[in-house]
């Protein structure tokens, strides 16, 4: 990727922020390397690896990595067969390898398949690591236990050493020997034991002579008595240095041993810091992976710059952030971006840029869902003040001098972004000279997007097909009785800006008198284009409140209309009930007379038979009546109904005129005894209209309702409070007629605006039991679970 346009695009500080983020400095350093891929297949990968890791970190898990320095200068250290490291060469690549071992078992139950497809290429060296902590002590001291050999030697020393420091002491508290003794004490000089002597007095002291102090009135002497021990004791110090060595020279070679799978880890480890710094990133900008296309569709929605929202967040106006809709490349090519220089064209350029760029290096931009990138193999900038004092260049020379490499650079996998397309120089041959540089770049075929204030530029974007105008919108405010003008930093596609030149000298202090010589400095023709653009504007944002207006009441009354539409259905729940109820109760009264029928029935065969019949004879005939008031009919073949016809809504028995009949959704209105009822069409029976309703019944009694058993589970993610509500009451009245014990409400987390109305709402309701928040596996905060009575 061109070197120039990553630096003017800022794209290594977005490189800086993610890799603070990061603990390794092979990790900081692998960030800061990261440069667009050519493949979708490997961005794509990258994007996946980030967003499974930003789930995992939000499960409370962290990957457990260690910080660690570069070790590529201690594995070519251990290349060659003989190389012996020190201990704390040794000790350094504990953290490593502790990471490979913590973030293999983390990752080991995890579902997550592409990061647990990475983790399972770690390998673990726990032997190694048990070796080196034994061996090794934090300080890179050697530790006792590094070897029986070691531990006998040193065991050794100390008993040694034991043994001459008493033997010392004794030559000190001799009497004889006191007044020759300079200090009482046992020191040690170049290895040897001794006790410091008078100058005067050394021959009083057979021994040898080790030291002498500064100012030459002792002199260290190790007595004749204690030279054979301390052979000794030098001879098993030379023993353990020979050890220590040999213990180092061993795990060397164990480590070597091992050496291109502790590479392998090594790399595998720093790719995992840097998917985690990335994916931290992307929690933290609340990010989102772009989609890729190859149509040369750019769309990005809502989309802030990484370096502004970190700006805004440490001054506190994370809020004030006006995010960037942008759409370029399908009916259009090229954009030329006009307005104030206040207004934000420059920084709309970078951002359009620098989500380009993270999209294509496979990491998540701060966009919203559905923006997408196409695969570019170029991205060619031009943006800022080139002015370049080594070549002697002016600004205006860099400029074109780098529009030069753009041109021979660009193709149609391109995207070309050019901050102020034609300034420096005389404004019509600028402009001229910018509208041929952007008819060349759309012939070959490149995405191209500019800014300017050249209004020749504004009028070719106006004339040529592959053009579009855009402007930076400028609001009109009054202040003390003036007109000025802000930047509200949106971009409106479709219309070309003012500069605003003169009216922004004026809120900046310049005199009036210049400003009023200015205006009339402007020919004529200028101010009724401008006045003509300022009153399209006008009119455009006249028009979009209208359309703002009208989309709000428009969701009033859908609001409205689905509000209605569950008290209806509550109506009808209620009316269900009271049937169901008055069935059960027939249902059972029929029972009852069937029962006294067959105990007359016995009382015929005993006792009294003409009695009996009369009395069997009355029970059967209070029968046939509750039967027949219970008698559902049997639907015959079933035959198209159309607006007008006479109809029998089944469930409910009654006939009636088909007046209204939506066959996408199947609901229709039937006019029953003039009242309209709403039902289903598949409810619905045909009825010829000069005949009675056919009255063919059977002995069943009729179900109240032929739907399916109510759910156990509502999703209100995306609704808001006042429908939630709605719905959720009839949720609650169907799952208690299905006698549910437990039900499932899904709100999501979000501002928990929703999950408070809802839990507030279950508090006090006579349906609910109790109601707590999801567990972790349940879906946690974002989930309500209610036990009903």
């Amino acid at each position: 990727m061109d070197k120039h346009t990553l630096r003017v695009l800022e794209f290594p500080k977005i490189l800086q922020m993610i890799a603070s983020y990061a603990y390794t400095e092979p990790g900081k350093a692998l960030v800061l390397s990261l440069r667009p891929l050519l493949s979708e297949e490997k961005i794509q990968k990258r994007q996946s690896l980030i967003g499974e890791l930003r789930i995992f970190l939000s499960q409370g898990e962290s990957l457990g990595i260690e910080p660690f320095e570069s070790m590529q200068g201690l594995f070519n250290m251990l290349r060659p067969e003989d190389a012996t490291l020190e201990p704390l060469q040794l000790r350094k690549l504990l953290p490593l390898l502790y990471s490979a071992l913590t973030i293999k078992q983390r990752i080991r139950e995890t579902d997550l398949l592409n990061i647990k497809e990475l983790s399972e290429r770690l390998h673990s060296h726990k032997e190694l690591i048990r070796e080196i902590e034994r061996a090794i002590a934090p300080d890179g001291s050697i530790n006792d236990n590094a070897s029986d050999e070691l531990y006998y030697i040193r065991h050794s020393i100390r008993k040694l050493k034991d043994r001459i420091k008493r033997t010392l002491e004794g030559i000190l508290n001799r009497r004889e020997l006191r007044p020759h003794i300079q200090d009482f004490y046992i020191t040690e000089r170049n290895g040897r034991w001794v006790i410091p002597v008078k100058s005067d007095s050394k021959g009083h002291v057979k021994g040898v002579i080790h030291d002498i102090s500064n100012t030459g009135e002792t002199v260290f002497i190790e007595p004749r008595e204690i030279q054979l021990l301390g052979d000794e004791l030098e001879s098993l110090r030379a023993e353990e240095r020979l050890e220590e060595f040999r213990i180092l020279k061993r795990l060397s070679q164990l480590i070597r041993s091992s050496l291109h799978e502790i590479e392998s880890d090594y790399q595998i480890v720093t790719e995992f810091d840097m998917l985690q710094a990335a994916a931290v990133f992307s929690e933290v900008i609340n990010a989102t992976p772009a989609e890729l296309n190859q149509s040369g569709y750019v769309r990005i929605i809502k989309g802030r710059h990484p370096l502004l929202w970190k700006t805004l967040k440490k001054q506190g106006r994370v809020d004030e952030l006006v995010p960037l809709d942008f759409e370029l490349g399908r009916e259009f090519k090229g954009m030329v971006i006009t307005g104030s220089n206040t207004g934000g064209k420059t920084v709309a350029l970078k951002t359009v840029g620098v989500l380009t760029l993270m999209t294509l290096t496979g990491l998540h931009i701060p966009a919203s869902s559905g923006t997408t990138i196409p695969l570019f193999k170029k991205v060619l900038a031009d943006i800022g003040d080139e002015q370049s004092i080594e070549e002697s260049l002016s600004t205006f020379s860099a400029h074109v001098a780098r529009l030069s490499e753009i041109i021979k650079e660009a193709s149609e996998d391109s995207l070309v972004i050019i901050d102020e397309l034609g300034t420096g120089t005389d404004p019509d041959e600028g402009g001229a000279l910018a509208c041929a540089i952007l008819r060349t770049l759309l012939q070959k075929g490149a995405l191209v997007t500019v800014s300017t204030h050249l209004a020749l530029l504004k009028a070719f974007a106006h004339t040529e097909e592959l053009l579009i105008n855009a402007a930076m919108e400028m609001v009109e405010v009054k202040e003390d009785g003036k007109t000025f003008y802000r930047p509200s930093y949106r971009l409106r596609i479709g219309q070309a800006g003012r500069s605003h030149a003169l009216t922004i000298a004026e809120r900046l202090g310049m005199p009036e008198e210049v400003i009023n010589a200015a205006r009339e400095f402007l020919t004529e023709g200028s101010d009724l284009i401008e006045g003509l653009i300022s009153s399209l504007k006008d009119k455009e944002r006249l028009l979009e409140e209208e359309i703002e207006k009208a989309r709000s009441l428009r969701e009033e009354l859908a609001v409205l209309k689905q509000r209605l539409q569950q008290e209806v259905e509550q109506i009808k729940k209620r009316k269900q009930d009271t049937l169901r109820e008055a069935y059960k109760e027939a249902r059972e009264f029929l029972r009852k007379i069937k029962a006294q029928a067959y105990e007359h029935l016995e009382q015929l065969k005993r006792a009294d038979r003409q009695r009996a019949k009369q009395q069997l004879k009355m029970l059967q005939k209070q029968a046939e009546k509750i039967e027949e008031r219970l008698k559902v009919p049997v639907a015959g073949p079933e035959k198209p109904v159309k607006v007008g016809d006479e109809v029998l809504i089944k469930p409910l028995g009654l006939s009636g005129k088909l007046i209204e009949l939506n066959e996408k959704t199947g609901r229709c209105k039937v006019l029953v005894k003039g009242r309209e009822v709403e039902t289903s069409k598949k409810e619905l029976q045909p009825v010829e209209k000069d005949q009675e309703v056919e009255e063919t019944y059977t002995n069943k009694t009729p179900e109240v309702s032929a739907e399916e058993p109510p759910a156990r589970e509502l999703n209100l993610i995306g609704w808001r409070v006042d429908p939630a509500l709605s719905e959720v009451e009839r949720f609650l009245n169907d799952a208690s007629l299905g006698e549910a014990e437990e039900v499932r409400i899904i709100h999501g987390v979000g501002t928990g605006r929703l999950a408070r109305a809802i839990r507030g709402y279950l508090k006090d309701h006579p349906l609910v039991q109790d109601f707590r928040a999801g567990r972790q596996s349940e879906g946690g905060e974002g989930v309500t679970i209610v036990r009903l009575r």
